[in-house]
């Protein structure tokens, strides 16, 4: 649940640019911190007393359909589903399928006439006559998956249905209404590489997150740190859930009994193991590094691709998260959403580096400083000092 502090500052500054009506006395600082208080509880009071369990079950529903789609092309990858976008990173038949198949349960499941989608992809380069083989393909894919669950198997969609279900996700979000926010495949390249990725939805509440989910197909149901890729009899599929107030959530992707996880309790930085992006482009591995070493820890760090970390940690695989983007990278509020409250539902914390919360209602970018950490309350306050005298070093350097 989200909290919140007043310092003496903000009180006075707020005594001093307030408009009083006339005949007014200025609230003295008791009452003015005691008044924020009240008003901050009760809007986080309504914010967790609300009920998202029907969204919940189909969000669910939507991620594990997705995660069946992306689990058969990568068992089958040719070059020939990998494409490049304008932004040179590599895109499969299986984003624009996995999107495809969320957005089509979502609407059947909810059944809402005011259904908004933030999500990565759109049917651009799909639309052009040399995507009109790949296109075939999705449909086929997004076709047998929907029929593989015996609610969508009698009204196959067309190639027109395929691209309104990709484009709905165009939406830009923001403060007002509700807003599904998915990234059809996080961790594309690790995909393709036959590694971790996870599909992640989340749902935005007046540009709060207050659901999100998960669907990591390759990540081990036991802990990253024991898990062997060479052992066959290793059972790998997880899902994980989390609505606020309610904790987070993980089963198998194949629907065993769910469990509800917490992020570690260790207090002692030394001991932490720590998750970064597998790929150097993605985040600061050298900047990480420094962190590191000022906290003491010893453990090399684990580089995973995608949200599967959050994923992992939020079951205490480990201790801290860091992402520290190249200068100019803006983060998308897609990477972020569902991993955020599945980590803070479990009991743990994500801030930007100066200890600032995640603002998922300015639209479709996260504004940041410099970059994005998460660990548990205990952590934290050591975490936030080694990243500032870090940063404040690598700026001196510059």
């Amino acid at each position: 649940m989200a909290t919140f502090a007043v310092s003496s500052g903000t009180i006075n500054s707020l005594t001093r640019t307030l408009p009083l009506p006339k005949n007014t006395k200025p609230l003295s600082l008791f009452s003015l911190s005691l008044s924020l208080t009240l008003k901050a509880s009760k809007t986080t009071l309504r914010a967790s007393s609300m009920s998202y369990d029907k969204q919940l079950a189909a969000a669910k529903k939507a991620a594990s359909l997705a995660a069946r789609l992306c689990q058969k092309v990568q068992k089958a990858l040719l070059q020939a589903d990998v494409q490049s976008k304008s932004d040179k990173s590599p895109v499969t038949v299986a984003d624009y399928g996995s999107q495809a198949v969320v957005s089509v349960v979502l609407q059947k499941e909810l059944d809402s006439a005011s259904f908004s989608l933030v999500a990565e992809e759109d049917s651009g380069d799909l639309r052009k006559e040399e995507g009109k083989e790949t296109l075939q393909r999705i449909m086929k894919l997004v076709n047998e998956t929907l029929a593989s669950d015996e609610t969508y198997g009698n009204a196959p969609l067309s190639e027109e249905d395929v691209l309104a279900a990709i484009d709905s996700g165009r939406s830009e979000g923001g403060p007002s209404g509700q807003h599904w926010v998915l990234d059809p495949i996080d961790g594309t390249k690790g995909f393709v590489r036959g590694d971790q990725y996870a599909i992640a939805l989340a749902l935005l509440d007046e540009g709060k997150a207050v659901l999100g989910v998960l669907a990591c197909p390759n990540l081990p149901l036991s802990s990253v740190a024991s898990h062997n890729p060479q052992d066959p009899q290793e059972k790998v599929g997880c899902l994980f859930y989390a609505q606020v107030g309610s904790g987070t959530y993980m089963q198998s992707l194949d629907g065993s009994t769910p469990i509800k996880v917490h992020v570690t309790d260790l207090d002692n930085p030394e001991e932490a193991s720590f998750f970064e992006s597998f790929e150097a482009a993605h985040s600061l591995h050298d900047l990480s590094s420094s962190i590191a070493k000022k906290l003491g820890v010893r453990a090399p760090p684990v580089r995973i691709d995608s949200q599967a970390k959050y994923g992992a940690l939020s079951r205490g695989d480990g201790a801290i998260y860091l992402r520290f983007p190249h200068k100019g990278y803006r983060e998308k509020i897609w990477d972020h959403a569902a991993g955020y409250l599945v980590v803070a539902e479990a009991g743990g914390v994500v801030s930007d580096a100066a200890g600032n919360p995640l603002d998922f209602s300015r639209g479709r970018y996260l504004d940041l400083h410099e970059g994005i950490i998460v660990t548990n309350q205990k952590l934290m306050p050591a975490l936030l000092k080694a990243v500032t005298e870090s940063l404040n070093e690598k700026s001196s350097s510059l």
